[in-house]
């Protein structure tokens, strides 16, 4: 899908991350980001199970061309299913976002523990290269 258009598209992901699955030392960080090719605004959460569908679709609405989800562990999760009930309610998202034709790969979530700024970094990375190949969000600016 990619053309001369979407060639120069540098991605705007945003990372939803949960405080359970930074590393013990690591200071949570929340703001905008430059990654190689994309750009990236990391947001903490309490835990993930606070991500809920019509709070995603408001953050593309916004302008976001993807959104990473970074959880616990399922066994780590302090609330004890919270990573459980995000993991649920990415996959209805990324079903709603195939049905509507915007493409699935627009929403992810991945598990860590003990991650760094630098691991965040990288999961908003591969999504942007998801996204790449979708182009920019057709919901920018709507």
């Amino acid at each position: 899908m990619a053309n001369n258009s979407t060639a120069d598209f540098q991605p705007q992901i945003t990372l939803l991350y949960c405080r359970q699955s930074l590393a013990a030392e690591a200071k949570p960080v929340q703001g905008n980001r430059s990654g190689d090719g994309f750009s990236a605004r990391l947001v903490l959460l309490p835990c993930s199970s606070k991500v809920q569908l019509p709070h995603l679709m408001r953050l593309l609405e916004q302008g976001s061309d993807g959104l990473q989800i970074a959880a616990c562990p399922e066994k780590a999760c302090q609330h004890l299913v919270g990573s459980n009930r995000a993991e649920k309610r990415i996959a209805r998202g990324r079903e709603l976002l195939e049905q509507v034709g915007m493409g699935a790969e627009r929403l992810g979530l991945d598990r860590g523990a003990g991650l760094s700024l630098d691991d965040l970094m990288e999961m908003a990375g591969q999504r942007a290269e998801a996204v790449r190949a979708l182009g920019p969000n057709p919901m920018k600016g709507v």
